[in-house]
């Protein structure tokens, strides 16, 4: 390192040069010094530190030994009632480990709408007719009535089919005959007329 001065005064020209060596090793503490003087009073406590990240899980224990089987519980059934419609449904189980009786109260539902007529069913087979009841006594006959008016005439029938011929009545006495007329002459024999055209044969 050079530099322009010194530290004697009687030369204000005057130039040098070192080298700076190594540092050297730190000497021993040296003794302690006087007395400990009391402690001052404690600070007041600091904020909260931010919370530490979450350490890792640690291994699981070993599986505790098996514990006794308990008694097997008997359920039964005990009361069942139904509420009245809107009420809240209940239950409630009593009795002693391990006999307990379960008691319900269901509230009765809102009756439903009617349902789709279904179809008519098949017709079943008669049964046997029963037996013909003893006739009661015949009733006193009630008093006649008042006659109704005359209906109006109904339309007339038709005209039925004639009946047969009735037999023929016996033929009666003849009457006496009477006396022969007087015969008159015989005229003359007239001329014989043309044959007349043959007719169509009948069938």
């Amino acid at each position: 390192m050079f530099g322009d001065s010194c530290n004697n005064n009687a030369h204000p020209r005057c130039r040098f040069c070192y080298v700076q060596g190594p540092t050297g090793p730190t000497g021993p503490t040296g003794p302690a010094g006087g007395p400990t003087g009391t402690t001052g009073p404690t600070g007041p406590t600091g904020a909260t530190g931010v919370t530490g990240p979450t350490g890792a899980t640690g291994a699981t224990g070993a599986t505790g030994a098996t514990g006794t089987t308990g008694a097997t519980p008997s359920l039964a059934i005990g009361t069942v009632t139904t509420g009245a419609p809107g009420s809240s449904a209940t239950a409630s189980i009593t009795g002693t480990a391990p006999n307990f009786i379960l008691s319900l109260s269901i509230p009765q539902g809102p009756t439903g709408p009617t349902g789709v007529s279904g179809p008519t069913g098949v017709s079943g087979a008669t049964g046997p007719t029963g037996a013909t009841g003893a006739t009661g006594a015949t009733g006193v006959s009630g008093p006649t009535g008042a006659s109704g008016a005359t209906g109006p005439t109904g339309a007339s029938g038709v005209t039925g089919p004639t009946g047969p011929t009735g037999v023929s009545g016996p033929t009666g006495v003849s009457g006496p005959t009477g006396a022969s007329g007087v015969t008159g002459p015989t005229g003359p024999t007239g001329a014989t007329g043309p044959t007349g055209p043959t007719g169509p044969t009948g069938p």
